[in-house]
């Protein structure tokens, strides 16, 4: 793009019409939310413009103002361009900068790996208030790990444990180890599918985690675009006639993989985490839930039942 004879700041075209000025960081932040307002409610649409014009600039929403009527230089400008025709294809913002905030932790993801959530944050949470207190050091084991957000932020939190992180995608796990490297966060990665019993580690852990694949096929006509368009299918779906696959699975593994005094942590879709419950007291768990900070049902604790204990013999 050309550049306007006259410094930005004295250019009165109207920037629809303003051919040779440059843009300014105003008018780039303007337009944006104008177009995104299109696709996402405008809470939603100026959200995602703050978080793609901080990471265009690298300023803060205060230092934009301050610098309102600063150009872009072309370079920029393409970027911007290039950021807006992703965003307007429904493509997460987290995707387009190549980046997720998760606990504290800048986060590297692509559309290899889900996009961390706040509900998340809190099983980390959960996790380190429940378990921390009671023992130096652990074994812990993350099941479909993803981008590494959960044994990354349990190792940064609790760097006495001995951290695991298991998923069957490589791609996933290439961002994975990326992201533990970025954050000096020592954890060791296994690539297995935990539906197939021949390939489950060796290791008996203290701790198991896990937020694992739990949506309905059905369901996928009621998500948004920027979820079932970008988002891998592999750690979204399951059938709809076998919801609690995964559970089910990781379930039978722990009842030879958990430490007697060990405990299990799990993600749940919020409709099905009665029929969780249900299902791990069937397979020999004591069970707890827990709400999340939407009030939905959504992280399961279960701990191996304990043995029953001797009847007495009559006299």
């Amino acid at each position: 793009m050309a550049f306007c004879v006259l410094p930005s700041a004295f250019c009165f075209w109207p920037s629809a019409l303003c051919f040779l000025c440059s843009m300014t960081i105003h008018q780039a932040e303007h337009q944006l939310c104008s177009s995104l307002e299109k696709i996402y409610d405008s809470v939603e649409a100026r959200a995602i413009t703050q978080m793609a014009m901080e990471h265009l600039t690298g300023m803060r929403s205060s230092e934009r103002r301050l610098q309102a009527t600063a150009t872009l230089s072309s370079e920029k400008e393409q970027q911007w361009q290039t950021m807006q025709t992703a965003l307007l294809e429904h493509q997460p913002i987290q995707y387009v900068t190549g980046k997720a905030w998760f606990y504290n932790m800048e986060l590297m993801v692509n559309n290899a790996v889900l996009i961390p959530r706040p509900e998340t944050e809190e099983l980390v949470q959960w996790i380190l208030e429940e378990e921390q207190p009671k023992r130096t050091q652990a074994s812990i084991l993350d099941i479909g790990t993803g981008s590494g957000c959960i044994p990354i932020a349990l190792k940064k939190n609790w760097p006495a444990a001995n951290v695991f992180g298991l998923d069957v995608s490589a791609n996933a796990l290439a961002i994975a180890q990326q992201n533990a490297s970025t954050q000096q966060t020592p954890v060791q990665w296994l690539q297995a599918s935990i539906l197939e019993p021949a390939q489950w580690p060796a290791q008996v852990f203290d701790i198991i985690v896990s937020n694992p694949p739990y949506i309905p096929q059905q369901e996928s006509e009621q998500l948004d675009k920027n979820v079932t368009d970008w988002e891998p299918h592999l750690a979204l779906f399951v059938p709809d006639n076998n919801p609690l696959l995964f559970y089910n699975a990781i379930a039978d593994f722990a009842k030879t993989h958990l430490q007697p005094s060990g405990s299990l942590y799990f993600e749940c879709h919020q409709h099905y985490v009665k029929q969780v419950l249900k299902a791990l007291q069937e397979k020999g768990f004591t069970a707890v839930q827990k709400t999340d900070m939407f009030g939905n049902e959504r992280m399961v604790k279960a701990k191996p039942s304990p043995p029953p204990l001797p009847t007495g013999r009559g006299a």
